[in-house]
């Protein structure tokens, strides 16, 4: 918006405030509808100077090979692609099932154990928490104990939510 334009709405806002403290409210001037402004140039890529040498790069703290850097600025790192498979993490909890049942037939309390789950990178369960019902009791340290013994492939990490029906 321009200097002009700028100066204008303000004494446009000035005189409508003057009307409305003398109470001459109804002759008082609408608010204008604001301006439409364009949208601001894009920003032209980088250009690479490469009249310096490498001594004249090193003396700036430039870096020896320009197009590299500017490459590593423009782009996003490569996400990490390892992955845990749906089905590993379907098997893993299924092989500590036998453990979930002795928990129930420990303590006798039928219903649904939800455990948030943490896997490492390493494949082993770093964290379980029973939330609900069984948060807090027995029942629910037993299923706990079970899940950190359920053992997974090496993967970038996981975390989940799983139910265990106890019955």
């Amino acid at each position: 918006m321009g200097i002009a334009a700028l100066s204008a709405t303000f004494w446009l806002l000035v005189a409508t405030l003057r009307l409305i403290l003398a109470g001459d409210v109804e002759r008082a001037a609408p608010t204008p509808a604001p301006a439409v402004v364009a949208p601001a140039a894009v920003a032209a890529p980088p250009v690479l100077d490469k009249s310096y040498s490498k001594h004249d790069r090193h003396i700036c703290g430039l870096p020896h090979h320009p197009e590299r850097a500017l490459a590593e600025r423009t782009h996003a790192p490569e996400p990490v692609g390892n992955p845990l498979p749906k089905a590993a993490v379907v098997a893993g909890f299924n092989a500590i099932r036998p453990q979930i049942a002795e928990c129930f037939a420990a303590y006798g309390v039928p219903g649904l154990a939800m455990a948030n789950v943490v896997i490492a990178k390493s494949g082993k369960v770093s964290k379980a928490t029973v939330t609900g019902k069984f948060a807090g009791t027995p029942t629910g340290a037993c299923v706990e104990g079970a899940v950190k013994t359920a053992a997974f492939p090496p993967s970038d990490g996981f975390v989940t939510p799983y139910p265990f029906q106890l019955r």
